[in-house]
């Protein structure tokens, strides 16, 4: 009847005790496992290895289980027990991932394998090797001992070797590659490892309660979960004060098949909890700083999983905090609630930036009232990675890629672009979220233009440079009805910046269902042709403006199906350019 119940409690949807002790009796070994669920504990944990080598954990987590424990526990576990949780990697033995520890550490240089281990069978694991040669191995699992790094510091030479022993306090992140091979083994109707997807079985006493870990005004840490459970990532940054509240996430190219720094391909996410937006990562190579034209995969950062690694930047001395207030369950529920938080009703532009064709990087631009102009506290977020052709917001002379700010239309917001070599640049919006402007704009001080983008996309060629106080970013939310239909000239002082931005102003749409490009001009403007040109850039059709002429139509119907750039022609020789697809 002991047995039954306590199968019953296992497998409801949580499990609750004040404190939780488990040793092996007289009778033989004791163990807890628990399948998809939460295992709640108020208090702390004693633990106690078992006798026998097979059910040698006192606490198996399995199935994406978890450990929770009160928010008043700050008492160490105790005992020489250990919990086992499953987390998978998911890189080969040529690129990183970053690690945290969710276990406590016993004793000073220790051995990682000490806590790393192979798994066999649900219960039972093994030591994973260390090893020195290049390249690890799925099986028997043995990880290589020179790609397992920690980091401290502003720059790449801060990088510290840890190998195969070294001290790690709770909370400190570290880098380890992944492994060659595959183990098709099964473990609860999943693979041990498909390929690329190395799943690792640590094992340890559980870390409780606060873990404090000292940081320093711009210094940049690599931070790991130290919880066998996920934590709340928005609450944790927004909560860490001294950091900027941001955080940092490597992402890389598969199957480099490269050891060497320079060959490596990769870039950091960056997720502000402030707006609950994660921008992917553009991928540069390591060796010279070029980007490839490729990006990295979006992933819903709101939460990090156990044992993950990320990287914070201090933005005052002081320490950052990991407390049980941070812990949740993100298991598979059965059940969700479902809520909107204060950063899914954030309103929001995401803008592309396209180089030369080939690298695309996206900005994000995002309003909230309690902002300033200022870099603010888990919403405006650093960049992290400095290739040599880039484009970001600037704030107070330093680079962002999300920019927070109160909503004030007309105001000039300056990105600061630099260019290794000629490129052409191209302007777009990707996304409006909870923000519908009537107009949004990029602005040229060197020639006072205004290029309205809301719809269509700016595309300029540039010399090799490094670009301030020339291009910026501005937008009109609502338009004043009286200026609809006005010229420049009956525009009133106060609207006349505004109305040169919507001289400039064109709607580019292709209207299959009449076969035809429509080009519609708001107001006056400068415009002399209109172009179409195929993807190898010949040019299939060309007409010229007729002066004071806004609406403009031409037939499609004879152009074969296909995507063509429209390409609007200024009097001073000024492109704008939009991609349109024609069917018939």
């Amino acid at each position: 009847m002991k047995y039954a119940l306590l199968f019953f409690l296992i497998f409801s949807q949580g499990i609750c005790f004040a404190q939780l002790h488990i040793s092996p009796s007289a009778e033989g070994d004791s163990y807890l496992y628990v399948r998809d669920r939460l295992l709640f504990v108020e208090k702390d944990i004693n633990l106690y290895l078992n006798k026998k080598e097979h059910t040698q954990a006192s606490l198996y987590l399995r199935k994406q289980a978890q450990l929770l424990q009160g928010f008043n526990s700050n008492i160490p576990n105790k005992g020489n027990g250990k919990i086992s949780v499953f987390q998978k990697g998911t890189t080969g033995s040529y690129d990183y991932n970053y690690w945290g520890l969710p276990v406590a550490v016993s004793s000073p240089n220790f051995s990682l394998n000490d806590y790393i281990y192979e798994p066999i069978t649900n219960t039972l694991s093994k030591n994973a090797k260390l090893i020195s040669s290049l390249d690890g191995k799925a099986s028997p699992l043995a990880i290589s001992s020179n790609w397992i790094y920690t980091f401290s510091g502003t720059g790449y030479s801060n990088w510290q070797y840890l190998g195969k022993y070294f001290d790690l306090l709770p909370g400190e992140g570290f880098s380890m590659k992944g492994v060659d091979g595959v183990n098709l083994n099964q473990i609860e109707e999943e693979i041990i490892n498909p390929g690329a997807a190395q799943t690792y079985d640590f094992r340890g006493l559980p870390n409780n309660g606060k873990i404090e870990i000292s940081v320093k005004k711009d210094q940049i840490l690599l931070l790991g979960n130290p919880y066998p459970s996920a934590i709340d990532l928005n609450k944790f940054l927004k909560d860490n004060k001294a950091t900027t509240g941001i955080a940092y996430f490597w992402d890389s190219k598969a199957a480099t098949n490269s050891h060497y720094v320079s060959d490596y391909v990769g870039g950091y996410g960056t997720y502000s909890p402030g707006t609950g937006q994660y921008l992917p990562p553009i991928f540069k190579r390591t060796g010279d700083g070029y980007t490839t034209g490729e990006s990295g995969i979006y992933i819903d950062r709101k939460t990090s999983p156990i044992a993950q690694g990320f990287m914070i930047i201090g933005k005052t001395d002081g320490v950052v905090l990991f407390d049980n207030s941070h812990r949740l369950y993100a298991g598979n529920q059965k059940e969700k609630s479902v809520f909107k938080s204060s950063e899914d009703q954030i309103s929001l532009v995401k803008m592309n930036i396209e180089f030369s064709n080939s690298t695309k990087k996206q900005l994000i631009l995002a309003f909230e009232d309690s902002s300033t102009m200022e870099e603010d506290h888990a919403m405006d977020a650093r960049k992290m990675d400095y290739p040599k052709t880039d484009i970001n917001w600037e704030i107070a002379l330093k680079d962002y890629v999300i920019n927070v700010r109160p909503k004030k239309e007309k105001e000039l917001i300056p990105l600061h672009l630099s260019l290794e070599a000629e490129a052409d640049i191209e302007f777009s919006i990707a996304e409006f979220l909870n923000f519908t402007p009537d107009r949004f704009f990029i602005y040229d001080a060197s020639q006072d233009l205004y290029y309205g983008i809301t719809n269509g996309a700016l595309k300029l060629n540039l010399p090799a440079g490094d670009y301030r106080e020339r291009f910026y970013v501005s937008y009109i939310e609502k338009l004043p009805e009286e200026v609809i239909n006005q010229t420049d000239k009956e525009v009133p002082a106060e609207l006349k910046k505004p109305a040169r931005v919507l001289l400039n102003s064109i709607e580019i749409f292709q209207n299959n269902l009449e076969h035809q490009l429509e080009v519609a001009v708001l107001y006056e403007s400068g415009l002399s042709s209109v172009g179409i040109f195929d993807l190898n850039g010949k040019l299939v059709k060309v007409e010229n403006f007729k002066a004071g002429k806004k609406d403009f139509i031409i037939s499609t119907y004879n152009l074969s199906n296909a995507v063509y750039i429209v390409k609007v022609r200024t009097k001073d020789n000024i492109e704008i350019s939009k991609k349109i697809s024609v069917k018939n």
